[in-house]
């Protein structure tokens, strides 16, 4: 059974989240509850084992871990593929730290309220980025030359994709806090998240906004229609004007004076079809988990382009299918499968969740890729929370059905 904590858990789980800013301390983070986990299983084996959950983290990682050792056998760059797979299989053992927290009345709330704070947060460390030239944690604002800048934030490469992700706990947030006026806050994260230069963290934004409103929908309550409507306007409103500030910044121009880590940008057509080569010849097993740079270093179609071993090919889908083929296909679907059960619960802390963890996996990211430090990390914690709501908050109580005379 889940214990309490010194921590409450809403705290707990906020900080985790707010460390995505510092991709580096949230790994290490992750580390460190193996290694609490580890110690766990030495002194009380059946109390880890037995803590509600953790089957369904086994369950929910695995079908990324076990694709991931069996594309080992056709890896072409055996020690990446080895330390990603046993990455994400280690996020099993790390799940039990989270998992041991558990979440009392009210505290799911708490969570999306909190969460939804974090992202206005980030969307104003973007805006000030943008005006200053340095995040809030002191990152620099990714210059192109005269014609403009990429706004990453303190989230650096992650900073539209990880807020266009956790956008439904926002929304989430803002619909519990009542009002259609507290909608203007839409605007500044939508906006952010045009301003980071990722279409497709746009399109995860829009595709979780009307997830979302889906959802709402689904779940009535006073005057809840007219409520949603007024965020999903505001939504729309904040990306037209981050592109109208994308344009007026230049950041819908030329890349190519960014740094080398931006570069790959630029290439997306030509990851896409080197990624397509690499199934095609290595359809069942893929090239290894993060083996795709070591690939296309060897295509033609990259010749004096920098390409390097870190690139991955900018859609999740060609990343599964290059890198795991399709085991790592079968994999995905089954968790996919399993995700979208969750997407479909009458509760709806575990129903936003739910979506939140499918769009963190979605085909469609070009941002991050899935296999990458940043895209684990989110994996990670929405799994983990998904696990962790669905596990502690309660069914609504159903009126009783009153019989006619």
């Amino acid at each position: 059974m889940p214990q309490q904590t010194l921590i409450p858990a809403p705290l707990m789980w906020v900080f985790l989240f707010f460390s995505l800013a510092v991709s580096v301390a949230t790994r290490q983070l992750i580390w460190l509850m193996v290694v609490v986990t580890l110690g766990g299983l030495l002194t009380d084996r059946k109390a880890v084992v037995s803590t509600e959950g953790m089957k369904r983290a086994a369950l929910l990682f695995s079908c990324i871990a076990i694709p991931g050792f069996i594309s080992l056998i056709m890896s072409v760059n055996p020690d990446r593929g080895l330390s990603a797979a046993f990455r994400f299989a280690a996020y099993g053992f790390a799940a039990w730290v989270v998992l041991s927290a558990k979440l009392e009345e009210g505290d799911a709330k708490q969570i999306m309220s909190w969460l939804g704070i974090l992202l206005v947060a980030w969307a104003i460390d973007g805006f000030i980025q943008l005006l200053t030239g340095v995040s809030l944690l002191g990152d620099p604002l990714i210059e192109l030359g005269e014609s403009g800048a990429v706004v990453t934030g303190s989230l650096q490469l992650g900073y539209g994709a990880t807020i266009a992700i956790l956008s439904p706990f926002f929304l989430e947030a803002l619909r519990r806090a009542g009002g259609i006026g507290i909608g203007i806050l839409s605007l500044p994260v939508y906006a952010a998240i045009v301003m980071s230069s990722h279409q497709s963290s746009a399109v995860l934004a829009l595709i979780g906004l009307a997830a979302w409103a889906v959802l709402a929908l689904r779940h009535p309550e006073v005057g809840a229609k007219r409520q949603i409507t007024g965020f999903v306007v505001s939504g729309i409103i904040g990306l037209l004007i981050g592109s109208y500030l994308s344009i007026v910044t230049g950041q819908v121009s030329t890349i190519a004076e960014a740094p080398a880590r931006y570069q790959s940008i630029l290439y997306q057509p030509q990851l896409w079809e080197s990624a397509w080569i690499a199934f095609k010849e290595h359809w069942f097993t893929g090239v290894g988990m993060r083996g795709f740079g070591t690939f296309a270093v060897g295509q033609e179609i990259f010749l004096g382009t920098g390409v390097s071993e870190t690139w991955h090919p900018h859609l999740t889908l060609l990343e599964i299918m290059a890198e795991t083929g399709v085991v790592g296909l079968v994999g995905y679907g089954l968790l996919l499968y399993f995700l979208w059960g969750y997407l479909m619960d009458e509760r709806m802390p575990v129903a936003v969740a739910g979506l939140v963890a499918i769009l963190a996996i979605f085909p469609i990211g070009t941002a991050v890729g899935i296999y990458s430090y940043i895209g684990g990390n989110l994996i990670f914690l929405t799994f983990t929370l998904l696990i962790a709501l669905d596990r502690d908050c309660s069914y609504p109580v159903k009126p009783p059905v009153i019989a006619p005379d």
